[in-house]
């Protein structure tokens, strides 16, 4: 027998297993904290992350004064132009700087966008070191251990699996290929469990 409905709960990240909260047989809340993988490297990630994202938004704060500095260089060099008191060379400068720093701000808002999504991944990675149930239900398996190191590299490893309802099963059984032809919808089956040998359900 089984539960109608199971799900089996893995991590999306590597790392060693630094605590358990719910053990076979133990009833969990969806949303409840099941399991943690120790978070000290995905931390550092996230800090670095931050840092970076930092670094990038004072870069592009610098190129926005850089470009109002250089459009304004710009107007004022093409009115002295316009008076015959500026040289044709000084005017191509100062366009030149003016085009250079609106794309060093296209440059700087693109190097924002990439330390953004950056910290956003490692934020993400952050969280998923806290295992948490998916379902209200109860731990019919747990495969982790304190200490033990998880690989999340190719495929999630099944840290737990938790049955939804315990009180709706199901009869996983084999027929004999002979008997298959007189099963009909609708007939009385009896079955037997481990569990309570002496009955008959």
């Amino acid at each position: 027998m089984s539960a109608i409905i199971t799900v089996q709960v893995g991590s999306q990240v590597s790392g060693r297993i630094q605590a358990w909260y719910a053990d076979f047989s133990a009833p969990v809340k969806k949303g409840q904290l099941i399991a943690q993988i120790e978070p000290s490297l995905f931390k550092a990630a996230a800090d670095e992350a931050r840092a970076n994202f930092a670094v990038a938004r004072a870069a592009y704060d610098k190129g926005l004064a850089n470009r109002s500095l250089a459009e304004r260089n710009y107007a004022r060099e093409l009115a002295l132009f316009e008076q015959n008191i500026a040289s044709r060379g000084d005017l191509d400068s100062a366009e030149a700087a003016a085009g250079a720093a609106r794309a060093d701000i296209e440059s700087a808002d693109a190097a924002m966008v990439q330390a953004g999504a950056s910290l956003s991944q490692a934020l993400l990675n952050l969280s998923y070191t806290r295992i948490v149930s998916p379902i209200d239900g109860i731990v019919i398996s747990r495969n982790i251990d304190v200490g033990q190191t998880v690989a999340a590299s190719f495929t999630a490893p099944t840290l737990f699996t938790i049955a939804q309802d315990l009180t709706k099963m199901q009869v996983d059984t084999n027929v004999a290929e002979g008997d298959v032809g007189k099963l009909r919808e609708g007939m009385e089956t009896t079955f037997a469990v481990d569990a309570f040998p002496t009955r008959t359900f």
